[in-house]
């Protein structure tokens, strides 16, 4: 029995590590500069999404952090953003399936004090 819950929460992970790769894998919806801080637009990003039902995980990644989004507990990953530092700047960039609501995109814009996505 130890083993099959093991198994389950194996590939568990790496189900959730091939959303991740497959949804960074596709274009950018937005790629944002800035001058503020990893630190303070991840507080300001992760702040104003934790206002919707979504579910949100915040991991560290090299350089930076990258937030993201499921559809609830479980649920399809429907969006993230990775936040990196860039020698004096920041950079972000929000990844989303298709539909996906726009207004945390504009988070993203608001939180980077960016006025437009650099395609």
């Amino acid at each position: 029995m130890k083993r099959y819950l093991a198994f389950i929460a194996v590939v568990g992970l790496l189900s959730a590590c091939t959303e991740v790769q497959s949804l960074r894998d596709s274009p950018a919806t937005g790629y944002y500069v800035g001058d503020r801080s990893v630190d303070e637009v991840v507080a300001c990003v992760s702040g104003s999404w934790s206002k919707r039902s979504a579910q949100m995980a915040v991991v560290p990644m090299f350089g930076g952090t990258s937030i993201q989004l499921r559809d609830g507990a479980g649920g399809p990953m429907v969006a993230l953003v990775d936040i990196v530092a860039t020698g004096p700047t920041t950079t972000a960039k929000y990844h989303a399936n298709a539909g996906q609501d726009a207004w945390f995109s504009e988070q993203v814009m608001d939180c980077m004090h960016a006025t437009s996505s650099i395609d």
